[in-house]
């Protein structure tokens, strides 16, 4: 027993190849768009994750050497 690989359209007539060769052309560029997004995606988290980690200290608060001084500096 042999599978169909014809495809059919709502109305029963068969669909050219033709559509179905650009349809894996389509599904190619779609997987490697996405692949290239995710990417850029991880590659932006990086980015902002180690920026934080270089620019600003831990803990703010070991900056002060007491409450009221970490206080008075935010009022100022």
């Amino acid at each position: 027993m042999t599978m169909l690989t014809e495809k059919f359209d709502a109305y029963g007539d068969v669909l050219p190849d033709v559509a179905r060769d650009e349809r894996e052309a389509a599904k190619t560029a779609s997987v490697v768009l996405s692949r290239i997004g995710q990417y850029a995606f991880w590659l932006l988290v990086i980015v902002i994750v180690s920026a934080r980690v270089i620019f600003y200290p831990a803990s703010p608060a070991s900056e002060f050497p007491s409450a009221m001084a970490g206080v008075h500096a935010a009022i100022r």
